[in-house]
C-alpha cells in the first residue's frame, strides 16, 4: 500500500514538473503575429475601454507567494499590509490582481480543475489536512523555477509582464507619461517580479523591484531594473536558497547581472525584523511583536514605506 502511494505521488510530481514549462510554451504559440514588446503598452482595459488616467506618482503591483491560488483573493494578512501601505502612500496606486503563477492570469480556482485546487485551498485552513495543500505550493514553486530558467523563463516572464501591464491599465496608468512602477513580490513572487521587470524596463517604465523574503536568481532583468530591495527576516531560511542554488549569484560569476548590479549599488539587502518565511511569525503577522511592541506586519509596512515613499 505504501509503495502504491509513493508511486502515485512520484507520478504526480513528474506530471507537475512536465507541465510547468508547457503552459508558457503553449501561450507563446497562440500569440497573434504582432510586435510582442510594443503590444504590452496599451491605454485600454480588458474590455477595450480606456480608463481615466490616474495622476498617481507611483504604481505598485503586488505578486503573492506560492501559497496563493489566484491574484484576487490573497490572504487577509497580505491584504492588510497592502492597505496599510496604500494609507501611508497617498500618492500611489496599489494593485494586487495579477496571479503570477499562470501565463494568462487564470487562478487555480478558475480552471476545469477548480474542484481540486479549491478543495486544497480550503484545506490550507484545516490543521489536520493542511499538509495536502502543499501541492499548491509545489505547483506554484515549479513556475518560479520556470521563471528563473534561461530556456523557458523569457516566455513565462513575458506573459506575466503582459498581465502586469494590463493591471496597470485597469488602474489608470498613464502610458503617455509612464510614471514609475514598483513590483513587490513575496516569496516565489519575488523572482517572478524580477523576471517580468525586464519587459517593463524595455517599455521605458522606471521599474524597481521589492522582494519580501524572495528566492531570487541573478536574472538578466537586473540590467534594466533601477533598484532591487530585498527584505528578509532573521529566521527566514528559505530566502537563502536563491544565493545557494543560482550560480549567477555566486562570487564565481563576477560578470553576472546580479553581481554587476550589486557593485553598482542597485541592490539593497535589508533585515527588517526577526520574521520567518511563512506561517506564524512571518512578514504579515500582526500578533508577533518585537520587544518594543511593534508587530511584524507594521515592520513590513514601515520598510515598504521607507523605500517607496515620496523621498525615494
Amino acid at each position: 500500500m505504501i509503495e502504491l502511494v509513493l508511486i502515485v505521488v512520484l507520478a504526480l510530481l513528474l506530471l507537475l514538473a512536465f507541465l510547468a514549462p508547457m503552459e508558457s510554451l503553449r501561450w507563446w504559440t497562440q500569440r497573434p503575429d504582432t510586435p510582442t514588446i510594443a503590444s504590452l503598452a496599451h491605454d485600454s482595459d480588458d474590455d477595450g475601454v480606456a480608463p481615466v488616467a490616474s495622476q498617481a506618482r507611483l504604481f505598485v503591483v503586488y505578486l503573492s507567494g506560492i501559497g496563493t491560488v489566484d491574484g484576487l483573493s490573497g490572504s487577509r494578512r497580505e491584504r492588510a499590509v497592502l492597505d496599510g501601505l496604500e494609507e501611508r502612500l497617498p500618492g500611489a496606486v496599489v494593485a494586487a490582481d495579477v496571479f503570477p503563477y499562470a501565463v494568462d492570469n487564470r487562478g487555480l480556482t478558475q480552471r476545469a480543475t477548480t474542484w481540486f485546487w479549491g478543495r486544497l485551498h480550503r484545506w490550507q485552513r484545516v490543521p489536520v489536512a493542511s499538509w495536502a495543500s502543499n501541492l499548491i505550493n509545489l505547483r506554484n514553486a515549479l513556475r518560479v523555477l520556470v521563471s528563473a530558467d534561461p530556456r523557458y523563463g523569457p516566455t513565462f516572464n513575458l506573459a506575466v509582464a503582459q498581465e502586469i501591464t494590463r493591471s496597470l491599465s485597469r488602474h489608470g496608468y498613464d502610458w503617455r507619461t509612464r510614471p514609475p512602477v514598483a513590483v513587490i513580490g513575496y516569496s516565489g513572487g519575488g523572482q517572478i517580479a524580477l523576471g517580468a521587470s525586464w519587459y517593463l524596463g524595455s517599455l521605458d517604465i522606471p521599474t524597481s523591484v521589492v522582494s519580501i523574503g524572495g528566492v531570487l536568481s541573478g536574472d538578466p532583468a537586473l540590467n534594466r531594473v533601477e533598484h532591487l530591495w530585498h527584505f528578509y527576516g532573521g529566521r527566514d531560511r528559505l530566502q537563502l536558497l536563491g544565493a545557494a542554488v543560482f550560480p549567477s549569484r555566486w562570487w564565481l560569476s563576477p560578470l553576472s547581472a546580479w553581481n554587476r548590479a550589486d557593485r553598482e549599488g542597485r541592490i539593497t539587502r535589508r533585515r527588517i525584523g526577526p520574521m520567518r518565511h511563512m506561517g506564524n511569525g512571518d512578514y504579515f503577522d500582526r500578533h508577533s511583536r518585537t520587544s518594543d511592541g511593534t508587530s511584524y506586519r507594521n515592520l513590513t509596512i514601515d520598510a515598504l514605506t521607507d523605500v517607496l515613499g515620496p523621498s525615494r
